[in-house]
């Protein structure tokens, strides 16, 4: 008997000095105010006039209200304090969290800033701008009352079951089928909004438009869901660690969320992109589609990555100055991809030329085939395919004949010296009439000045062999083959005309004179002046030529 009297004396004495030890007051560091604060406030160890002398310069009735409310306030934003991260130095100086004081502590400097501690004398307390801004921000979470619901529970559902109480269970339980219910009739109610509005402001049929639509007031519905989640989470009371995990969750879950709206976004953009992209001839603009749209969706993911890390407690600058850095390595590492990307770019803003043209660019000529993310195929005549990285290809000078207004064709025809200047004369007036009734070259009928005659067919010079005619035309047509045949014709009209005329085409030569033989004559082709005959020879060659074309 007398052994259980000693034993039980030494539980009271142990239970008399751990409730002793637990109402210490110590405001020496920012840690230990914390912890005076915090396990004062405990249900196992609740001391309210102990907590309260955290917050200074307060009468003490005033006081343990507003520590009670800064205890529910931690709760309701899902924070938890790990004691061992909060210094213990007397002389603490905080010299990144400006413009609070010199000795001063912000346990929660991104998630919570309006809260901080702060060396009055000797000893640290809640700032007189925290206990100014407690009221407001106990009220911002707990618009009803932190005490609201479980003043209203009864005892009987009070009792633990695995670290809740039953009555949170049930909350928790409702406030989940609630936030669910909302969230069927939010996706529904955003649907039919986003539906109209398409009826009413687009007016455009895209196919699978609806489709996508449904699926960004998807993810967009479960966000209204977790707001209200957030709202409701914080009187259930379910203390510092569980609501530190459970709202921790919901923000992972708001991100996550958060980037598929985004990506669904993307998708709804690049839906009505695609859609007016088809209706313009520039096939540029369908190749920049998959581009972009991997663009913008990459870009969405690395926001909501940096969104992720700066929730999970991480300095934003220490995460933007690790980005840059990262960047400029990888920059540094791939210095001809990003030069190409930055080509890539360029091309589609400036628009050198589209898909399909025929462009020369150093030395390699050929039809634009595809502009990729990294560099342009350009598949030359005879097939061949050239890949050109595409900052060259930005920083050439590209010479885009596919935007040509026309296609030039310059010869020269040397006939022979002792052609008469008569046939001459009619040779280039028959070029020159049978320029004008060609159906694609450009002409006096079809030409827009442009300080230049529409075409040139002059006597212009003395070859070496021959006497030399300018023809220079002008095809009214941007594709090759049909520049071809606009030539095959030109020049077979010209060919037919020559032989009519018996206009002889030289070819270099050299002619030796010497004296003639008894009964020789030269040999020199016997030319017909008579303007009658050249008129009818011209009539003929000229209506079989308009024949010709008839059937072009």
């Amino acid at each position: 008997m007398n052994t259980t009297k000693k034993y039980y004396g030494l539980i009271l004495l142990i239970l008399c000095f751990y409730s002793v030890k637990a109402q210490v007051v110590d405001l020496n560091t920012p840690r230990s105010t914390f912890f005076t604060h915090l396990n004062n406030l405990s249900t196992e160890n609740f001391h309210p006039k102990e907590a309260a002398k955290t917050l200074y310069g307060l009468p003490v009735e005033e006081a343990k209200n507003k520590a009670l409310r800064l205890k529910y306030i931690f709760e309701g934003k899902g924070l938890y304090i790990e004691y061992n991260n909060i210094p213990n130095d007397p002389e603490y100086t905080d010299s990144i969290n400006f413009p609070i004081p010199k000795h001063a502590y912000k346990p929660f400097p991104y998630r919570l800033p309006e809260i901080y501690l702060e060396k009055y004398g000797n000893n640290w307390y809640y700032s007189k701008n925290t206990i100014a801004k407690i009221d407001y921000l106990y009220q911002h979470i707990y618009p009803l009352g932190a005490e609201i619901i479980s003043q209203y529970v009864p005892d009987y559902l009070k009792d633990k079951f695995f670290g809740l109480e039953i009555w949170q269970w049930l909350g928790l339980f409702l406030a989940l089928l609630l936030t669910y219910f909302l969230h069927l009739l939010f996706k529904k109610i955003l649907f039919n909004f986003l539906h109209f509005v398409k009826q009413r402001v687009t007016k455009i049929s895209i196919e699978n438009l609806d489709e996508r639509l449904r699926q960004f007031s998807h993810p967009l519905s479960y966000i209204f869901g977790i707001y209200i989640l957030e709202m409701l989470v914080p009187y259930l009371l379910l203390g510092q660690e569980v609501s530190n995990w459970f709202i921790s969750a919901l923000n992972f879950a708001k991100i996550v969320f958060w980037i598929f709206v985004f990506l669904k976004l993307v998708d709804v953009f690049m839906a009505v992109y695609s859609h007016r992209a088809s209706k313009t001839e520039n096939l540029l603009d369908d190749q920049l589609l998959p581009i972009l749209k991997n663009s913008l969706k990459g870009l969405v993911v690395i926001i909501g990555l940096f969104k992720f890390f700066i929730i999970m407690g991480a300095d934003p600058k220490a995460v933007i100055a690790g980005a840059s850095i990262g960047g400029l390595a990888l920059g540094l590492a791939a210095q001809d991809t990003v030069k190409n990307l930055i080509g890539t770019l360029m091309i589609f803003v400036d628009k050198p030329f589209k898909i399909g043209d025929w462009i020369l660019v150093d030395g390699i000529e050929g039809s634009v085939e595809e502009v990729g993310f990294r560099s342009s195929i350009i598949r030359a005549a005879d097939t061949s395919v050239f890949k050109i990285p595409n900052s060259k290809l930005s920083e050439a000078a590209v010479n885009n004949m596919g935007k040509r207004i026309y296609r030039r064709y310059q010869t020269k025809l040397g006939i022979r010296y002792d052609t008469p200047p008569e046939l001459i004369e009619e040779f280039v007036e028959g070029i020159k009439r049978i320029i004008e009734l060609h159906p694609t070259t450009r002409n006096y009928a079809n030409y827009t000045p442009y300080n230049s005659v529409p075409y040139n067919v002059e006597f212009v010079d003395y070859g070496d062999s021959s006497l030399q005619i300018l023809l220079n035309v002008y095809f009214m047509t941007n594709d090759y083959a049909e520049e071809l045949h606009g030539r095959h014709i030109l020049l077979l009209g010209i060919l037919k005309l020559a032989n009519a005329l018996g206009v002889e085409f030289a070819f270099p030569s050299q002619t030796l004179f010497m004296e003639l033989f008894p009964d020789k004559q030269p040999a020199y082709p016997e030319y017909n002046t008579d303007k009658a005959n050249i008129e009818k020879i011209m009539k003929e060659v000229i209506e079989e030529f308009k024949q010709k074309i008839s059937k072009y």
